[in-house]
């Protein structure tokens, strides 16, 4: 690619990037002027779908900078701009509909835009695992699912313009029965179900076919996509909780940044190599806290039970309890990091037994010849050399 097209997709992510902040300062600003209507109606002021779709559009912008013609860098542009630009239409709507009517031109029109557009930029993600790492389809027939994913994206999005009523000002009521628009709604869910599936195969397929360094891009965003879908059903859970632990749920909802900020990482290969140290404490540090968590609360619960003729209370049980967890800690922390390792990483797991297993016998072993034997034994279980020799210098 020549330096003046590249200079030409630079300029033109910046424009994008600028055109986004600007939708958001319009969307901040009705939002500002909707507070207390819609405080009054038990709604909120701003749109909660797509403020938070600025840092994607900033993530696209860093990997569009990088590598100008990269198409997810693109996808992730738009997927922004889209957001931003119906997050606009939304705040500006409800000013001209609800806070003061008739005072905006076109206010229902964009409102009414407003409340089925969200589904484009909800499915920019597909596209953009379909064409992860390197900006590329696998070949030609996966564009199958690329156009999955555009019928349920279109079928969804015509169910929410013709049938919604209280916001389908332009049209003046659903043109569609309930019954249609129900049956668009689950043939769009199912296609765009096929298309997600149809994404995670692609990832799988390019992760067979990858070597180490695009394996390791790969590892990136499915470690980021398990996160974002535990973190997902955490806040599924919150929801359902009564207060105070309903309103913790509102940190989970960012869990879908998790992937495009994955993926930058991956793409500009920044830490690219860390991910392997990732995993693996993050399956260790899981596993010994969902270990003492639940020691803890069997602890409380069986301590009160003894405990509760002699004190009367539970300040007792939870001391104790809190201090054998404390206890406990380091044995589980070191079970588990076996665990994992002679599960995920047996390789080296192996590699640490043998030289444990070599250091034990170092230490009785004098033989000049048998030490040099086991050390290129060791080397060659371990390390898989081609060829491995030790020189000695001779004592003079």
């Amino acid at each position: 690619m020549s330096k003046r097209r590249e200079a030409r997709l630079r300029a033109a992510a910046l424009a994008v990037a600028v055109l986004s902040g600007a939708f958001e300062l319009i969307a901040v600003v009705f939002g500002l002027l909707n507070i207390d209507v819609a405080a009054s109606l038990g709604t909120t002021a701003f749109h909660p779908n797509y403020t938070t779709t600025l840092i994607v559009m900033l993530v696209g912008l860093l990997i569009a900078w990088r590598h100008p013609a990269h198409l997810v860098a693109w996808v992730f542009l738009a997927t922004g701009l889209s957001a931003e630009i119906l997050s606009a239409f939304w705040s500006y709507g409800f000013y001209g509909t609800v806070t003061a009517p008739g005072r905006l031109p076109g206010a229902g029109v964009l409102s009414w835009v407003a409340s089925w557009g969200f589904v484009f930029p909800a499915s920019g993600f597909f596209f953009a695992l379909l064409l992860f790492p390197n900006g590329r389809l696998i070949g030609r027939r996966w564009w199958f699912v690329v156009w999955l994913i555009v019928a349920g994206m279109c079928l969804i999005a015509a169910a929410y313009a013709l049938g919604r009523e209280s916001q389908n000002v332009f049209l003046h009521g659903p043109l569609l029965a309930a019954q249609d628009l129900e049956g668009l709604v689950r043939v769009g869910g199912v296609l765009l179900s096929a298309g997600l599936v149809g994404a995670g195969a692609s990832l799988i397929v390019r992760y067979r076919r990858a070597r180490t360094e695009e394996r390791l891009q790969l590892k990136w965003v499915v470690y980021a996509g398990c996160a974002a879908l535990v973190m997902v059903l955490v806040s599924v859970f919150l929801f359902t909780q009564p207060q105070p632990l309903r309103s913790l749920f509102q940190p989970f909802t960012l869990a879908p940044l998790l992937i495009p900020i994955a993926a930058a990482i991956a793409i500009l290969r920044y830490r690219l190599y860390d991910i392997d140290l990732v995993i693996e404490r993050t399956l260790v540090y899981g596993a010994v806290s969902a270990t003492l968590a639940a020691t803890y609360i069997a602890a409380v619960v069986l301590l009160q039970a003894l405990l509760r003729p002699v004190t009367g209370g539970s300040e007792v049980a939870i001391a104790l309890s809190t201090l054998l967890v404390v206890a406990l800690f380091q044995p589980i922390r070191r079970r588990a990091q076996d665990a994992v390792d002679r599960r995920f990483y047996r390789a080296r797991y192996d590699a640490a037994r043998t030289i444990d297993a070599f250091s034990a016998r170092l230490r009785g072993d004098v033989e000049l010849d048998s030490v040099r034997a086991d050390l290129i034994a060791v080397i060659h279980e371990t390390i898989h050399p081609a060829h491995a020799s030790v020189w000695l210098r001779r004592p003079r």
